[in-house]
C-alpha cells in the first residue's frame, strides 16, 4: 500500500513531475541536488545520550552547529570555539539518526519520483543498517520514555515515521515485498513501533508524534493480523483525543506558538495517514485542524518572528524552509485568504539571501536558523509529494488585531501592524506553561520594549529563572511563581484604530485576584492593574526593562527582593513611591532579535507609572533572553489587602504629562491634545479633547463573568486539600506503617515492576506534636548502588543525587505552609542530605545497611506545638551499571506513572496528613 497518498495519486505525482521540470519551482531537482551531495556521508551507529552541557557551548550557551560529516568536531556558531568531547559526540548521534532517516525519505521519494537509482541504493543502504544494528543500541538511561536509537521516545517516533514512509515507498517502486523488505519490517518497524506504543503521553506535543509513526508503522504492517489493528486503533483514539484536548477551538495549540508548530507539523502526517487509513475523525476537530494552519501568523510580532511565550526558544523567526512546507502542504488541503497570505509572507522578497538550513535538517526536530529569502525550491518531501504542482496567485494581507479566545492571548495592531500589544491572559500551558497569566508584551518592528524571553536549554539551572513569574511582565505575590491556572476574559473590544482588552486572574497559590485592562491607542498604551486578597500580602507588577539612566541616584538604596529569584539577580536597588505619585521614567527596549542585536532606530521608551497607595520601585539586573546581553528588570511593589496601579507607555516625546485619580486616567499628549479614559461598568470610555471639538468613544465588550471565571479557574491540587482518607490520626504512643509491595506502588522508566526485581520497602511514622520520625526499610533484593557525591549532575539540572539509590522526603507542616523536598543517600560515614526544595529544617537521618537493602531513619522538628504534618516518601532505585534511575516506590502510590523528569519533585496534594495526639498525662 501507499501510506500518504493512493497509488494512482502517486504515479500521477510522477508524471507530472517528470512532465514539468520546473513543477513547484524546481523543488525536485534542488533536492536531488542535496541529497547527491550527502551521498557519501555513513550511516551513524550509537546511541544518543543526553547532558547537561552536550551540544551546547560553555561560553556563551548557543547551540553547537550540527555537520552530518563532522562527528566529533563541534562549532559554536558564535564564538567559533569547537569542541571535541564526547558528550558533544552523543548529541550529534541524536542529530546524525534524524537527519539520516529524513535522507532516506527524500532518496525513497526521488527514487520513486525521478526514477534515480542513486536515491534508490541510498535509501536502502540507510534501511539495511538501521535494520541490522537497531536492536544492537540498549533500551536503557533515557530521559524520556524507552528508545533505542535516542534518550526520548518522541524522537523515535519522528525516526521511525521517516524511515516507515521510505520503506512504503521503496516497496511501492519495487512492486512486491521481496524478503528483504520483510525483514526490515519484522526487525526495525515492528521492534520500533511495539516500543513506542507501550509509551503514551497523554496530552503532551511528544505523543503526536507517537500517533503518526505509529499510524504509518500499522499501515506497513497491514499483513500482521496480530500487530496492526490493536496499534492502529490505539493511534486513531490518541489523534481523536490530541486534537480534542489539544488544540483550542480557535485552532491553536494549547502549549503555545512554538509547541503549535511542532505538534501541528506531527498532526498533519497523522491526520493524512488517518484519512488514507479511512480513521473517522469527527467534523469539528477537522476544522480546528484545518484552522491551526493560520493560528501562528495571527499572533506574528512585527518583526516577522512568534512570540517567546512559555517554552519557547527565543526570537525564532517564521521565514523557515520548514513552516513554509507546512505551510504548503495546508494550502494544498485547502486554499484560504488566510493561507495564501501567511504564505505570501513567506515568499516576499525583502528578506537576505542566506542558507536555509534544509541540508542540514534533523527530520521535524527544530533546528532554527535566522530570517532568509524562501521560495518553493526551499521546502522539503512533504510538498514535492502532498504540495500543489503550481501556486494561486499570493496576496499579500496587512496583519490586523485578533483574539484568540481557545489560547486566551489578545493582539492590537496600530501603525500598519509596526507596533504589536498583546495580554496573554488564558490557558497556563501545563507542563510547558510558564507561571506568567496577565502576561503583557509590547514590540515594535526593531525593539522589544515589554519582552517573553522564552526559555534556553532544559539543562541549564537557568531554567528556574526563565521558568519564573519575575521574568516575566505579569503580577506575582509574597515572591512566590504563579499557581497553575486559566485566567478569564472580562471584556473586549476594537474600534476606531482604539482597543481595549480586561482579564481577571486569581492566583491559585496566594487566593488574590487581579485585573488587568490594557487600552491600545494608536502610539501609547494605557495599562492598569488592580488586585484583592482576603490578608496582606505584598505584590510585584514587574516589567522587562532597564531604566536608562537610572535617575537620581540618591533617590535609590540597596534593597532585598526577598524572592526565589535573587540568585539571578544583579545589585537591586529600590525607591519609594508615594501614593498618587506619578513617576515618569525612561526605559531602554531589548533589540529585536531581527536586528542581530545591532544599533536600532528607537531603542528607547517613556513609561509614566502612579501607584494608588505608597509603593515601591525596584529594579535590578538579570541574564536577559538565552544566549542574549544581560537586561534588566523594573517592579512596582505594593503592601496590603487591595491594589490600584497605572502605567502609560509611549516613544520618546509622545506624551507631555499623565494625571490618574480613582476616577479617571489623563493623558496628555504634544500633538494631539488630553486623553482621559474612565471606566464605566462594563465600559471603557475616552473623552478626547474640550468644548466644541470634544469627542468621545465608548469601548464596550464587557461580559457578566463571575460564574465563567469560577468555572474556569483550574488550580493545580494543594497539600491543604487532600482527600480524607488519606489522613491520619496518631495516637501518643502509636505508629503508623505501610509496605510498598507492588506494582501499584512503583513508578518504572524502561522496565516494569518485575523486571526491575520486585523492590519493597516498608515506611512507618511515628511522633508528637514538634516531632515526627520516618523510618524507611528497602529490600532491592541487590546490593544497592551509592553515589558518590556529586557538585554537578552532569546529564541535567536536577540535583545528581536523584541517580542513586536512597530515600526523598517531601513534607510540610500546616504552620510553616513550605513545601520541603529533601534527598538522603547513605555514605560510609552518616547519611548525606541535599536540600531539593526548600530547606533541611533542622532534619536529621542515620542509616544501617541490610541484607539485599538498607534502612534509613528520620527525625523531623517541627514547629513548637505543631501537631499536624503532610509527608510523602519516594524511594530511588538505580543499580550499578546505570546513570539515571530506573524507578520510584511512592509512599502515595504509583498510580501507572513514569519516574522520567520528575526529579525531586512531588505533588503536595498527594502527601498523606498525620495529626499527632499529644500524650494525654
Amino acid at each position: 500500500m501507499t501510506l500518504l497518498l493512493s497509488l494512482e495519486a502517486l504515479a500521477q505525482r510522477k508524471r507530472d513531475v517528470q512532465a514539468d521540470s520546473d513543477a513547484m519551482g524546481g523543488l525536485a531537482r534542488s533536492l536531488q541536488r542535496e541529497l547527491h551531495d550527502a551521498l557519501d556521508v555513513p550511516v551513524p551507529d550509537g546511541k544518543s545520550r543526553l547532558t547537561r552541557h552536550g551540544g551546547r557551548c560553555q561560553r556563551c550557551t548557543a547551540l553547537l552547529v550540527f555537520d552530518p560529516r563532522q562527528p566529533r568536531a563541534h562549532a559554536c556558531p558564535s564564538c567559533a570555539t569547537v569542541y571535541t568531547d564526547d558528550v558533544h559526540h552523543q548529541w550529534w548521534l541524536m542529530n546524525a539518526h534524524l537527519w539520516t532517516a529524513e535522507q532516506c525519505t527524500r532518496a525513497a521519494v526521488l527514487a520513486y519520483l525521478l526514477d534515480d537509482v542513486a536515491a534508490a541504493r541510498r535509501a536502502d543502504a540507510i534501511l539495511d543498517a538501521y535494520t541490522t544494528r537497531y536492536a544492537s543500541w540498549p533500551n536503557r538511561d533515557n530521559a524520556l520514555g524507552p528508545t533505542r536509537p535516542f534518550f526520548s521516545t518522541y524522537l523515535e517516533s519522528i525516526w521511525l515515521l521517516h524511515l516507515t514512509i521510505a520503506l512504503d515507498l521503496r516497496e511501492t517502486a519495487e512492486g512486491e515485498v521481496g524478503w528483504h523488505r520483510v525483514e526490515q519490517r519484522k526487525r526495525l518497524i515492528l521492534p520500533s513501533a511495539k516500543l513506542i506504543a507501550s509509551f503514551d503521553e497523554g496530552r503532551s506535543n511528544r505523543q503526536v508524534w507517537h500517533c503518526a509513526a505509529l499510524l504509518a508503522a500499522s499501515g506497513l504492517l497491514a499483513d500482521s493480523p496480530l500487530e496492526r489493528p490493536a496499534m492502529q486503533r490505539g493511534a486513531a483514539r490518541s489523534l481523536v483525543t490530541l486534537l480534542r484536548d489539544g488544540l483550542h477551538a480557535d485552532g491553536s495549540w494549547y502549549e503555545g506558538e512554538n509547541y503549535h508548530l511542532f505538534a501541528h507539523r506531527g498532526l498533519l502526517s497523522a491526520v493524512t495517514l488517518a484519512e488514507r487509513a479511512a480513521v473517522q475523525i469527527p467534523a469539528e476537530l477537522l476544522q480546528r485542524f484545518e484552522a491551526g494552519f493560520a493560528a501562528p501568523f495571527r499572533t506574528m510580532l512585527p518583526d516577522g518572528t512568534f512570540p517567546s511565550r512559555r517554552d519557547s526558544q527565543y526570537g525564532v523567526t517564521l521565514r523557515q524552509c520548514r513552516i513554509a512546507d507546512w505551510l504548503e502542504c495546508g494550502l494544498a488541503r485547502v486554499d484560504t485568504p488566510s493561507r495564501r497570505a501567511a504564505l505570501a509572507m513567506l515568499y516576499a522578497p525583502f528578506a537576505a539571501s542566506g542558507p536555509t538550513g534544509r541540508a542540514v535538517s534533523t527530520a521535524d526536530a527544530e533546528r532554527n536558523v535566522p530570517a532568509v529569502r524562501l521560495t518553493r525550491a526551499d521546502c522539503n518531501w512533504r510538498t514535492l509529494l502532498l504540495g500543489r504542482l503550481h501556486l494561486p496567485s499570493l496576496n499579500d494581507a496587512r496583519p490586523e488585531s485578533d483574539l484568540l479566545e481557545g489560547q486566551g492571548l489578545a493582539v492590537f495592531r496600530r501603525d500598519r501592524g509596526r507596533f504589536w500589544i498583546g495580554l496573554d491572559y488564558g490557558d497556563p500551558g501545563a507542563g510547558h506553561g510558564h507561571p506568567d497569566r496577565l502576561n503583557l508584551v509590547i514590540a515594535t518592528t526593531e525593539a522589544r520594549w515589554l519582552d517573553d524571553v522564552g526559555t534556553g536549554s532544559y539543562t541549564s539551572p537557568t531554567l528556574q529563572w526563565y521558568r519564573s513569574s519575575m521574568a516575566h511582565n505579569a503580577p506575582f505575590v509574597n515572591g512566590r511563581d504563579q499557581g497553575a491556572a486559566r485566567g478569564t476574559l472580562l471584556a473586549h473590544d476594537e474600534q476606531e484604530g482604539v482597543g481595549w482588552v480586561s482579564a481577571a486572574f486569581v492566583d491559585p497559590a496566594s487566593d488574590v485576584r487581579f485585573v488587568r485592562t490594557v487600552v491600545v491607542m494608536a502610539d501609547h498604551v494605557v495599562d492598569e492593574m488592580t488586585w484583592t486578597s482576603a490578608s496582606k500580602v505584598f505584590v510585584d507588577v514587574p516589567l522587562q526593562a532597564l531604566i536608562n539612566p537610572a535617575g537620581d541616584p540618591s533617590a535609590w538604596t540597596a534593597f532585598t527582593p526577598g524572592t526565589t529569584q535573587d540568585g539571578v539577580l544583579v545589585t537591586p536597588f529600590a525607591r519609594a513611591v508615594a501614593a498618587g505619585q506619578v513617576l515618569t521614567l525612561e526605559l531602554r527596549a531589548l533589540p529585536s532579535p531581527a536586528t542581530g542585536g545591532g544599533v536600532i532606530a528607537c531603542r528607547m521608551f517613556e513609561c509614566a507609572l502612579w501607584s494608588e497607595t505608597p509603593a515601591t520601585l525596584w529594579r535590578a539586573g538579570t541574564i536577559g533572553p538565552p544566549a542574549g546581553r544581560p537586561h534588566g528588570l523594573l517592579a512596582l511593589r505594593q503592601l496590603g489587602r487591595s491594589g490600584r496601579s497605572v502605567r502609560v507607555l509611549a516613544a520618546p516625546g509622545v506624551i507631555a504629562n499623565v494625571q490618574c485619580t480613582q476616577q479617571a486616567i489623563i493623558v496628555q499628549h504634544r500633538t494631539s491634545g488630553a486623553w482621559s479614559h474612565t471606566r464605566e461598568a462594563q465600559r471603557w470610555h475616552i473623552q478626547h479633547g474640550a468644548g466644541a471639538l470634544a469627542s468621545s468613544i465608548v469601548l464596550r465588550g464587557g461580559r457578566a463573568v463571575d460564574e465563567q471565571e469560577s468555572a474556569s479557574r483550574t488550580p493545580l491540587p494543594r497539600h491543604a486539600a487532600a482527600a480524607p482518607g488519606l489522613v491520619i490520626e496518631m495516637p501518643a504512643g502509636r505508629q503508623y506503617g505501610v509496605a510498598l509491595q507492588g506494582a501499584e506502588f512503583y513508578r518504572h522508566t524502561e522496565q516494569s515492576y518485575t523486571a526491575a526485581g520486585s523492590p519493597e520497602a516498608q515506611v512507618t511514622v511515628a511522633g508528637a506534636p514538634g516531632l515526627a520520625t520516618i523510618r524507611v526499610e528497602v529490600q532491592l533484593h541487590r546490593e544497592p548502588a551509592f553515589a558518590l557525591a556529586c557538585a554537578e549532575n552532569p546529564l541535567d539540572n536536577e540535583p545528581a543525587d536523584i541517580n542513586s539509590d536512597g530515600v526523598q522526603l517531601h513534607w510540610c507542616s500546616v504552620i510553616t505552609d513550605a513545601w520541603n523536598s529533601v534527598i538522603a543517600v547513605p555514605e560510609p560515614d552518616g547519611v548525606r542530605l541535599t536540600a531539593a526544595t526548600g530547606s533541611l529544617d533542622g532534619l536529621t537521618a542515620t542509616w544501617t545497611p541490610a541484607v539485599s537493602g538498607y534502612s534509613l531513619g528520620f527525625a523531623l522538628p517541627l514547629p513548637a506545638n505543631e501537631t499536624i504534618v503532610a509527608l510523602d516518601v519516594c524511594i530511588n532505585d538505580r543499580p550499578a551499571g546505570r546513570e539515571r534511575r530506573r524507578g520510584q516506590l511512592v509512599l502515595s502510590g504509583g498510580h501507572g506513572e513514569t519516574a522520567y523528569l520528575r526529579g525531586a519533585r512531588q505533588d503536595p496534594g498527594r502527601a498523606m496528613h498525620f495529626i499527632f495526639r499529644p500524650d494525654p498525662q
